[in-house]
């Protein structure tokens, strides 16, 4: 009885020191990271300018606003708005992944992103009485990421938020970033190390 009790007591200790020696038991396939004026090599493009050159999903919190923003190559600034383009160096982060092959952008509709109900929507922010998620259009010769503004009701759904031209354009139609888990299994993390449990 008393190798049992040993036995429990150094598997207790052991995961006690497991649960110390990490930051949390899951870990998400992406992360906002701190945007310093330099582009992450994992950060993820959400669109394209012009020229062809990627634009970033940023995020920017403005006011007790959390809003998701598009960031350049070569910029040190995120856009975003709020009535207009605005931008900030300040309290900027950049969506970074391992995995870029596991978004998705689903075509809808301001008053159809409540049918989505079987995807992982990615959440971009938060401001009062809404929840922010990343999405994008093309518009002027240009695929520009911004915030899709959801409400609890679909009628009083906004639609997407993007900037262009200085200015803040509000779109009906447009594609919401989502989030697949690993094809024939689940991604589970543990401290830091990775199971995958194959599905039947």
């Amino acid at each position: 009885m008393l190798g049992i009790q040993r036995l429990i007591l150094a598997f207790l200790l052991c995961f006690e020191y497991q649960i110390c020696q990490c930051s949390g038991f899951l870990y998400e396939e992406y992360y906002w990271q701190d945007f310093e004026g330099e582009v992450p090599f994992n950060a993820l493009a959400g669109g394209k300018d012009a020229t062809g050159k990627p634009i970033y999903i940023g995020q920017v919190l403005i006011g007790g606003k959390l809003l998701p923003a598009k960031i350049y190559v070569n910029d040190n600034k995120a856009y975003y708005t709020w009535g207009y383009e605005m931008s900030t160096t300040v309290d900027v982060k950049i969506l970074c992944t391992e995995h870029p092959e596991r978004f998705t952008w689903i075509p809808t509709k301001k008053d159809e992103i409540h049918k989505l109900i079987n995807q992982r929507l990615v959440k971009g922010g938060w401001e009062p009485s809404y929840d922010l998620y990343i999405g994008r259009a093309f518009y002027n010769l240009q695929t520009l990421v911004g915030r899709i503004r959801v409400f609890g009701n679909p009628v009083s759904n906004l639609g997407l938020y993007i900037s262009a031209d200085g200015k803040e354009v509000i779109l009906d139609s447009f594609e919401i970033l989502a989030h697949a888990a690993e094809v024939n299994g689940s991604d589970i993390r543990y401290c830091g190390r990775r199971f995958v449990i194959l599905q039947q």
